[in-house]
């Protein structure tokens, strides 16, 4: 790739991820009704991306299955009981896993996971405000941004070339390091210095989580032999490709949160 190619390719980027982060802004700041469209919507076109990948050749498949996990993500988020949730992803698990034609057993759970992640990423906004959100967003893009820059400039040893073969260890390092800076600034200005530790610790976890998100979806791409889950954001491939680190890192956010609080 040619030079001229690289700044086109990252004038792309840079447009159409500017555009996505004021959507996701408005939409997660003014909350509420609009949030919820949000983060249902964004379930079921990550669910389009992920039938397209795994069932190519159905047209069915893709909206099927984006069609049941909207209405999975819509029950959960209007459910107040224990057992209904656990039903219904056991019911998507199941229809899931049938719509696709290769990797069943894999995307089945990929397809909770990112259920899952849209139910903790609206709860956190509901239950801890506006500051929490925007700090777990900026670990994800911050690891994201980071780990791209870096990796692309220095190179060197790959992590797990086979599943991720762009992905260096100057990336992932460069990705932890600037989180730990993103999330000292964030305690100096927002929250109480008392919990530069936890605050610090736990961005760091949730980095790696973030990055694991990012190879686990690398390697649902690499099984099914596409260099991009779609082509609907461009410069960035799918939102698959963008939201990858957000499946891990939400996911890993629920866990935390559930054994501090």
């Amino acid at each position: 790739m040619n030079t001229n190619s690289k700044w086109h390719e990252l004038r792309l980027r840079l447009v159409s991820a500017s555009f996505l982060l004021l959507v996701s802004a408005f939409c997660i700041y003014f909350g509420n009704y609009l949030f919820t469209l949000f983060i249902i919507s964004l379930v079921g076109v990550m669910h389009w991306e992920l039938g397209k990948m795994l069932s190519p050749m159905s047209v069915q498949a893709m909206w099927f299955s984006a069609f049941l996990s909207m209405l999975s993500t819509f029950c959960l988020l209007a459910s107040n009981s224990f057992l209904w949730p656990i039903l219904i992803l056991l019911i998507n698990f199941h229809f899931q896993k049938n719509f696709f034609h290769h990797s069943r057993n894999f995307g089945a759970f990929y397809s909770l996971a990112v259920i899952v992640c849209g139910i903790i990423f609206y709860r956190v906004r509901l239950d801890f405000g506006l500051y929490h959100t925007v700090w777990l967003i900026g670990i994800v893009v911050v690891t994201d941004t980071a780990g791209y820059f870096i990796g692309r400039i220095i190179g060197g040893p790959k992590v797990f070339p086979r599943i991720s073969p762009k992905k260096t260890w100057a990336g992932v390092l460069a990705g932890w390091f600037a989180v730990g800076l993103f999330s000292w600034s964030f305690v100096e200005n927002v929250a109480p210095q008392s919990l530069f530790i936890k605050f610090v610790s736990i961005s760091i976890i949730l980095s790696v989580s973030a990055q694991v998100g990012d190879m686990i979806q690398s390697h649902l791409k690499r099984r099914s032999d596409v260099k991009d889950s779609s082509s609907l954001l461009p410069g960035h491939g799918g939102f698959m490709d963008r939201f990858d680190g957000f499946v891990g890192a939400m996911v890993a956010t629920g866990l935390i949160f559930e054994w501090i609080y």
